[in-house]
């Protein structure tokens, strides 16, 4: 069966901490939180969750191993009815354990194993990619798309079928620079990068002139997430800023990632550009308000009665 989306990066296992003071030292043997959570994340698979939910047709590829973490992966990602019949699963993959610490304000800090145990480097089936509408890269710079070659290769094969190619990013040590990726930037329709990664990609500090320095190595549209403060948005015809959608967030862990899955969700359905950023906003909203990267939003109704209700509160 062909999907409409196919989400092509990072899963893993999360563990998220919430209301646990970890500032301080152990002074007994344990500390008490105010709720402990055991879920699943990543970028790619945390979009294709959500836009499951928005009622969109998905497929997930991304990358297993054989270990316990991968079946309890793959066990929740069959529950929720995402695709994932087209996955790489190697023994040479090993998906990463993300222990999230939710601070009082809902903001999040990781303790990971390593900057290299996420995944090694998997190929995409690339005809998996082919006949669908809209391809999300979940973040350049990480697995599968450590190389300019690897993101090339899914952005050609979705051009290929016309499909529109959006990207994400998330800047690591090892990641390349905007002159490595020349070639490949053009074939992108839209980018997600956060205030901080387009900073680190274009070495500007005004939105304006980050997304003027993206737009010229030939993406269409830069649409740059700013948290609380909303997000910018330019391409070549308009240019604006959307605020945030939403109250005081209780967890902000894939807070990025919702953003994308309920612009993408507007894309399809046809929304303009301020359309599907608002819808973005929306679902990000929603997603604030519970902990977990995706245990918020459930449907696309109740993001729509959530736009119209703090619209009309405003």
């Amino acid at each position: 069966m062909n999907a409409d989306v196919v989400c092509v990066g990072t899963s893993c296992v999360d563990v998220l901490i919430r209301g646990a003071d970890l500032s301080a030292p152990f002074t007994e043997e344990s500390k008490q939180a105010q709720e402990v959570l055991l879920s699943v994340g990543g970028d790619a698979t945390n979009q294709a969750i959500v836009l499951q939910r928005l009622g969109v047709n998905i497929r997930l590829l991304t990358g297993f191993g054989n270990d316990d973490a991968s079946r309890f992966i793959q066990n929740y990602l069959h529950n929720a009815g995402v695709d994932i019949e087209h996955c790489t699963i190697s023994d040479n993959i090993r998906p990463s354990i993300s222990v999230v610490v939710i601070s009082p304000d809902g903001q999040r800090n990781f303790i990971k194993a390593g900057t290299d145990i996420r995944f090694k480097q998997y190929t995409v089936d690339l005809q998996a990619v082919k006949n669908a509408e809209i391809v999300s890269l979940g973040s350049l710079f990480i697995s599968p798309f450590y190389t300019a070659e690897s993101i090339a290769a899914v952005v050609d094969a979705a051009k290929s079928n016309n499909a529109l190619v959006c990207a994400d990013v998330m800047m690591s040590p090892r990641a390349m620079g905007l002159d490595d990726l020349k070639e490949v930037l053009p074939g992108i329709d839209y980018f997600f990068p956060n205030e901080d990664e387009a900073r680190g990609l274009t070495g500007k500090t005004d939105p304006d002139e980050m997304a003027d320095v993206l737009l010229g190595y030939g993406i269409k549209n830069i649409i740059i997430k700013r948290g609380k403060d909303g997000c910018f948005v330019k391409n070549s015809a308009e240019r604006f800023f959307l605020p945030a959608i939403g109250d005081d967030a209780v967890d902000t862990t894939g807070a990025g990632d919702n953003f994308a899955a309920g612009f993408i969700a507007a894309l399809l359905e046809g929304r303009d550009l301020r359309g599907c950023c608002e819808f973005a906003a929306g679902t990000a909203g929603v997603s604030v308000q519970y902990v977990g990267a995706h245990t918020g939003v459930q449907s696309r109704k109740q993001v729509e009665d959530f736009i119209r209700k703090k619209q009309a509160a405003i």
